[in-house]
Parts: C-alpha cells; sequence; structure tokens
C-alpha cells in the first residue's frame, strides 16, 4: 500500500515551520526590545555575538543531523534498539562538546569580542551578552538536538508544543527584564536562557515514554560512529558556520566602509531573515527523517515525491518573503528601531538583499536531500558554495563595482549561482531521476 506523500509531508514539515518559527522569536523578541530599550550600540552588540552562536550551534546541528541520519534509516530498517543506542551516544557527545564551547568562550570572552571586532561600549555589550549566553549554551544545544529527535520519534506535534511554550515564555521575560525591571542587554540574555532551559526540559521528557522508539539505553563507543556522524553533518556543519562567517565577514567590511550604523542596519536585516530561514529551515529539516526513514525502507517514490513538494514549498515561501520584504520594509525595519536615519538606509539595503529569498530554500532543500541519503560530500559543497566561497568572493569584489550596494547583492547572486550547481548535481541523482541513464549512483 502507497503512502500519502502530501498527508505525510505536511505531517513533518508543519509542526517544522511553527517550530522553527518560534524558535526563531527568541532572537527576533530579542531584537524588539533590545532597539527599543538599549538603542543601535545594543542590536550591534548582539549582532557580533551571533557570530560565537553561530559556531556552537554549527556544532550542534553537525552531531544532531548527522547522528539523526544514521538513526532514521536503522528505524526505517526496524532496528529500534541500535537506534537507541547510537542516540545515547550522540547525546554525550554533544554534552561533552557544549561544555567545551561553553568553557572557551567564557575564558577568552574579552579576546573573542576584540576578533569580532569590537571596541569601547560596544566590546563591554559584546562581552555582558555573550558571557550570559554561554552559562546557557548547554540548553541552547540542548533544545535543538532533542527537537530533531522527538521528531524523529514520530511525534513532531510535541516538539512544536515545547519549542512555542519555550518562545512564549522568551515574550513574557523579555518584557519582565528587559522592560519592566530596566536590564538591558543582561535581561534579554537571561530571559533567552531561560526560556531554552523550559524547552529542553519538556523535549527531553518524551524519551522516557513507555511507547518511545528512541530511549536512554547503555551506548556503544565508537570512534568509526562519531566520525560517520561528523561526516554527515559536516554540510549542516558548513551551513551553519558560514552564517557566523557571513555575519563577520560582513560585519568587518561595513564597519570599514559604512560604520556602526551599517552594523545596525546588517543586525536588523538578520533579524528578518532569521524568520525567513527559519521557515525555510522547517521545511528542509521536515524532509530529512522522512527521506532518510523512506531510504532505509527502499521507498523511493516516497523520496521523490517528498523533494518535489518542499522545492515547491520554499520557491513560494521565497515569492511571498520577498514581496513583503520589498513592499512593506519600512514597517517591518520600524519594528526594531525608531531612528530614521536607520530606517532609510535600512530600507534601501534590505531591497536588494531580499533577491536572495527566491534561492535560500531551494539551496537549502538540495542540501538537506543530499545529507538525508548519506551523500555528505554533495551537500557539504552545496553550502559550502552558497556560505563561504561565492560570498568571499562577492563581498571582495561587488563592492568595487556597485560601492556600498555591492555589500547588500553578495548574498542574492550567491543563492543563485549555488542553485544553477546544485540543480546539475539533484539532475544526475539515480533516486530522483531513475529513468536517466547519465545519473549519478548516490
Amino acid at each position: 500500500m502507497k503512502k500519502n506523500i502530501k498527508k505525510l509531508f505536511l505531517k513533518y514539515t508543519i509542526p517544522g515551520i511553527i517550530g522553527m518559527m518560534v524558535t526563531s522569536l527568541y532572537v527576533v523578541v530579542d531584537g524588539i526590545f533590545i532597539g527599543k530599550a538599549v538603542g543601535s550600540n545594543g542590536l550591534a552588540a548582539v549582532n557580533m555575538v551571533e557570530a560565537v552562536i553561530s559556531f556552537s550551534f554549527a556544532l550542534n546541528i553537525m552531531i544532531a543531523t548527522g547522528s539523526s541520519t544514521i538513526i532514521a534509516i536503522k528505524m526505517g530498517e526496524k532496528k529500534n534498539h541500535e537506534a537507541s543506542k547510537v542516540f545515547t551516544f550522540f547525546v554525550l557527545m554533544l554534552i561533552l562538546v557544549a561544555g567545551g564551547v561553553s568553557f572557551f568562550f567564557l575564558k577568552f570572552s574579552e579576546q573573542t569580542a576584540s576578533f569580532l571586532g569590537a571596541t569601547g561600549i560596544l566590546k563591554i555589550m559584546v562581552i555582558e551578552y555573550m558571557k550570559i549566553i554561554m552559562y546557557f549554551n548547554i540548553f541552547f544545544m540542548g533544545t535543538y538536538f532533542l527537537e530533531i529527535f522527538v521528531r524523529t520519534n514520530g511525534r513532531p506535534t510535541y516538539s512544536m508544543s515545547a519549542l512555542i511554550i519555550g518562545g512564549v515564555l522568551n515574550i513574557i521575560l523579555d518584557y519582565i527584564f528587559v522592560i519592566y525591571l530596566g536590564y538591558g542587554l543582561k535581561g534579554a540574555a537571561y530571559a533567552t536562557g531561560i526560556s531554552q532551559v523550559v524547552a529542553s526540559t519538556i523535549l527531553i521528557i518524551d524519551f522516557f515514554r513507555n511507547d518511545s522508539q528512541l530511549k536512554f539505553v547503555k551506548p556503544d563507543f565508537s570512534i568509526n560512529l562519531l566520525m560517520r556522524g561528523i561526516a554527515n553533518g559536516c554540510s549542516e556543519f558548513v551551513s551553519e558556520i558560514s552564517l557566523g562567517f557571513i555575519i563577520f565577514i560582513f560585519n568587518l567590511v561595513i564597519i570599514k566602509e559604512i560604520g556602526n550604523i551599517g552594523v545596525s542596519a546588517f543586525s536588523i536585516i538578520n533579524y528578518i531573515n532569521t524568520v525567513v530561514f527559519a521557515i525555510l529551515l522547517g521545511v528542509s529539516q521536515g524532509i530529512q527523517p522522512i527521506i532518510s526513514y523512506s531510504l532505509g525502507a527502499d521507498e523511493k517514490y516516497v523520496i521523490r515525491g517528498i523533494f518535489n513538494l518542499a522545492i515547491k514549498t520554499v520557491f513560494i515561501i521565497g515569492i511571498v518573503a520577498f514581496t513583503s520584504m520589498f513592499i512593506f520594509n519600512e514597517k517591518i525595519i520600524g519594528t526594531f528601531s525608531d531612528n530614521k536615519e536607520l530606517l532609510t538606509f535600512t530600507s534601501k539595503a534590505a531591497k536588494i538583499y531580499c533577491f536572495a529569498y527566491f534561492f535560500n530554500g531551494i539551496n537549502m532543500v538540495m542540501s538537506a536531500y543530499f545529507t538525508a541519503i548519506d551523500n555528505a560530500k554533495l551537500s557539504a559543497l552545496i553550502s559550502a558554495l552558497r556560505g563561504i566561497i561565492f560570498v568571499t568572493i562577492g563581498i571582495t569584489i561587488f563592492p568595487m563595482i556597485w560601492g556600498i550596494d555591492g555589500i547588500w547583492f553578495t548574498m542574492p547572486i550567491a543563492e543563485v549561482l549555488t542553485a544553477l550547481i546544485g540543480y546539475k548535481f539533484i539532475k544526475r541523482c539515480k533516486i530522483l531521476n531513475p529513468d536517466d541513464s547519465t545519473t549519478l549512483t548516490v
């Protein structure tokens, strides 16, 4: 009996989209409160710390997605106990990595702030915000990690509910700490941290259910398993680390060419991107467990159907995001700041930057697909092209051609070029194109 592909797609992607959107509220709500209560320097400080958070999250997403592919394939093969052993092993690895990251950035917070380009009052704000975030880092990483496996465990609605609870709590605590108590940047960091503690606690409870397919069991410690998980997740690591790299290199160029107002403008654009990317990520990550499970169960028709639906969905989302940003950009940007100069500057930049939305999702889905079928090399290549290689080339060349506007043209052009290359690999993929004699065996 064939599965209802549309129903399966909606079952996993809708909770994924809602869950990721709620997660994005952690960042966006902080930005709104910080912009109104602390000002443009607060926005700039948080934007600089985002490079650090992206590095931490990159390690997290590498471990989570890399191991989830292995686990979902085993579950598709009906080997749930083996899947549980792998799951427990990678939970322990996550704890070790999270602790190491926190220790490093707490010990070298001042050096990190200087490396990020912060000086004067901005440096003080960066250190303050970064330290508090690092105290809660295990929960930041844990929430995302556990959310993926609750979905893999067949409970996408539960994972969505946990993230919604954490998101609503974050909004409430932001108001209390930042506005009512006047704790400023420090209050925003505590609000986000506490909400992550609550969300991760709710998520971890799911694995103690009697009917849970994934349970905490005695793991087998294996270097080969660890290396396989890292290899599978390396593309997501590259993709996420590239976000930190983009923020870092853009900040350096912007500070040199424009100054603090440019960094503040880029910060607002990143807050808006957070919402758009969260929706697209909800789709791309929502399809991963389906594709991996279907690969293990040898249901290739499901893989083809899910992939095609995902591409159509993210393209429509991209059109809506672009249209909204192009038409209503001043109203959207005004949510973060009342500064007229900043509003005008950011509005012009955002109208150029938002052209990237047409291809963001397509590239995310292609990368997620190759990860899900255990082809880490192609997935990593797509991530590296859109996030590091083309960005580095563009940010170096385009400002010399178009001036300041060239900075904002970098991302749209990087996404277009990556989509063209990724399309060639997709056309040669045997699973998606079984009748094509030129297909690759992947």
